[in-house]
């Protein structure tokens, strides 16, 4: 049905004027917003003007911030990656210009004169080189990776005798836009190949689990590490939830679940820590179950999925990983650490004693304060342990302080395993086939020894002792010696590794005029490469030198190694460098290929933030910008709209009862 609309109220003037100034001020508001937007060229000068334009406006300025800082990174990082490229192209020419004089002083036309005086050379291209490889590009060290020198200082120092690298193997890495930060810079690693890499032990130190091995330094029972959850621990049929999320330690572990137990029947059973993971005992007549809540997987990945009736069931290997943080009481008790290892760095030669060390930190702390250039660090795997020479043109040697610690740890230099082939800086031994060295003892037995075959020291000492019990003779006699290792008492013939230092030892336990020493046979130059060709001639003893030192394979140490065998008059030694020196020119040029890679990702990125840019910027003007035509047009109406009021109202206003009645 129909209804009857309200009658308006009786208009008095008050209400006319009070109606005529409310669309003044809103005409007046319309026009000083069509004002403003002629003067700024905006449509959107705030949020409220146009909330869901100004959402997208705010997105896009903030990308448009975003992408200006990305612009500054990335014109800084092509300012590092150009200067570092232009020091690469100079290192190559200083190489070029070295390994010519290594060809030119081989061979006719050179002698000790023209050598010793391009020695000079050599050492001024050394020099020149470290002014290359300390380079700077607004404070950024080109070659010092993540490295950030102190007060202008250099990550190419004079150490020793030699040149030590202080910088990292990491870049530095620039916020650019893209997925991953850009590495902006090279290091010394990359570049100079500035670290050595030959002492990396081959020995899984094995860490167990302890109440303090953190749950984030284990790779876990399921090889996963742990991801996380929750376990219910059942007790005679009572179930309990156990929370392990925020557990930090294996100790925590234990400590919670033990709670559960204990809050069912304090003598049902526990967990404990054992080995290398937990293992779980339920006491007699009781039954301890350790499972899964829901779809978890945390027992798993801590090998406590277990079920125990009065009785032990052992865990899952949980294989802690070796840090910083690993005590070395959890690395067992057939490490001697009490002797120490004897390190020789060029002619300083110090001991890291270990025996008040209770982590691997405290190991490094003990390297680190020795000063000589050395790093300890967790290998790649993290189950061993490696040390990381970081001077070039010296030699480095790690042997025994009179124990077995080098050993023990894999990290002795000249040990049983260690190859022929990286004897005299990996130009190995020279035993060419047939007969290479006799052993002549005083008492004039002659053992004569073979090592065609041989590839390790330890081949080389069981081809000793096989001759000395098979092959030696007496005056033409064969006689069977009494062989043992260094020290041993009653014995002929003792053969094995320096005790302290490193080196081959042979000793004479026979009696005779004959002098004791080693003579080469034929071409073969083994003896002197194992460091055994000596005379002792009254003496009992031949302490074999060390020629497997390790040196940094740099290109410091093969510009320093051309010097010193310019100045020596060493044929092969110059030829050896040159070899080296070739390949560090292609090293370079892969350092220099790998820097020209980034900076044409830099150069791309920097046309797609520009091409980007512009389609940003037109979307903000389209969303925010003002259309002149149609403000202008907008403002003339509202001229013209508060015109018509103005003059409507100001009749309207004037009108009185009287004008009616005249």
């Amino acid at each position: 049905m129909s209804r009857i609309g309200i009658l308006s109220t009786r208009s008095t003037a008050q209400l006319s004027a009070n109606s005529l100034l409310s669309s003044l001020r809103r005409t007046q508001m319309q026009l000083i917003k069509a004002q403003n937007e002629i003067s700024t060229g905006k449509a959107v000068s705030k949020p409220s003007d146009a909330p869901a334009k100004a959402a997208s406006i705010l997105l896009l300025q903030r990308r448009l911030a975003e992408r200006e800082q990305h612009d500054r990174n990335l014109q800084h990082a092509s300012g590092v990656l150009d200067n570092t490229d232009n020091a690469l192209s100079n290192a190559a020419d200083l190489l070029v210009e070295s390994r010519g004089i290594a060809s030119s002083q081989v061979g006719i036309g050179s002698n000790a004169d023209t050598r010793r005086n391009q020695a000079a050379v050599i050492d001024a291209q050394i020099k020149a080189m470290m002014d290359v490889g300390n380079r700077k590009f607004q404070d950024v060290a080109l070659f010092g990776g993540s490295y950030s020198p102190a007060n202008g200082g250099n990550v190419f120092i004079d150490k020793l005798g030699g040149i030590q690298y202080v910088g990292q193997r990491n870049n530095l890495g620039t916020d650019t836009g893209l997925d991953d930060p850009l590495s902006f810079n090279s290091n010394g690693v990359d570049a100079f190949n500035a670290l050595s890499t030959r002492v990396r032990s081959l020995i899984d130190l094995d860490p167990q689990a302890t109440a303090a091995t953190r749950i984030a330094d284990i790779n876990g029972a399921m090889n996963a590490g742990f991801r996380g959850g929750s376990v219910v621990v059942d007790i005679d049929g009572t179930a309990v939830n156990v929370d392990l999320t925020d557990a930090a330690t294996l100790g925590d572990v234990v400590t919670r679940i033990n709670n559960a137990i204990s809050g069912v029947d304090a003598t049902a059973g526990s967990l404990a820590i054992s080995g290398s993971g937990f293992s779980l005992t339920a006491a007699a007549g009781h039954t301890v179950a350790i499972g899964e809540m829901g779809a978890g997987v945390a027992a798993a990945d801590l090998g406590i999925k277990l079920s125990a009736t009065a009785a032990t069931v052992a865990g899952g290997d949980l294989d802690p990983r070796l840090t910083q943080y690993t005590t070395l009481a959890s690395l067992g008790p057939s490490i001697d650490w009490n002797g120490g290892l004897l390190i020789t760095q060029g002619n300083t030669t110090k001991v890291a004693d270990f025996s008040s060390a209770t982590t691997i930190e405290d190991m490094m702390s003990v390297i680190n304060g020795l000063d000589i250039g050395l790093r300890l660090e967790v290998n790649d795997d993290a189950n061993s342990l490696n040390l990381v020479s970081e001077i070039s043109g010296i030699n480095v040697s790690i042997g025994e302080n009179g124990g077995t610690t080098a050993e023990d740890l894999g990290l002795r230099t000249f040990a049983m395993g260690t190859l022929l082939s990286d004897f005299r800086h990996t130009q190995g031994v020279d035993n060419p086939a047939g007969d290479d060295f006799e052993i002549r003892l005083h008492n004039g037995t002659v053992v004569t020894v073979n090592l065609d075959g041989a590839v390790s020291v330890a081949d080389v000492i069981s081809r000793i002792q096989s001759a000395a019990t098979s092959n030696a003779t007496n005056g033409g006699a064969p006689v069977v010696l009494n062989v043992g290792a260094p020290g041993a008492a009653g014995t002929d013939i003792n053969i094995g590794l320096a005790t302290t230092g490193n080196g081959i030892v042979i000793e004479d336990g026979t009696a005779g005029g004959q002098a004791f020493r080693v003579v080469q046979l034929g071409q073969s130059l083994a003896a002197d490469n194992l460091g055994i060709y000596q005379n002792a001639g009254t003496g009992s003893t031949i302490n074999g030198t060390d020629n497997c030192p390790v040196r940094v394979d740099s290109i410091f140490s093969h510009l320093i190694a051309l010097r010193d065998a310019l100045l020596r008059d060493d044929s092969s030694g110059i030829t050896v460098a040159g070899g080296d020196i070739e390949r560090d020119i292609e090293r370079l040029a892969q350092a220099r290929a790998d820097v020209g890679v980034r900076a044409q990702r830099v150069m791309k990125q920097q046309e797609r933030s520009g091409d980007m840019k512009l389609v940003e910027q037109s979307i903000i003007s389209t969303l925010q910008d003002a259309d002149p035509t149609e403000v202008i047009t907008r403002f003339t109406q509202l001229q013209q709209q508060m015109e018509a009021a103005l003059s409507v109202g100001a009749r309207n206003l004037q009108m009185s009862l009287l004008d009616f009645l005249r």
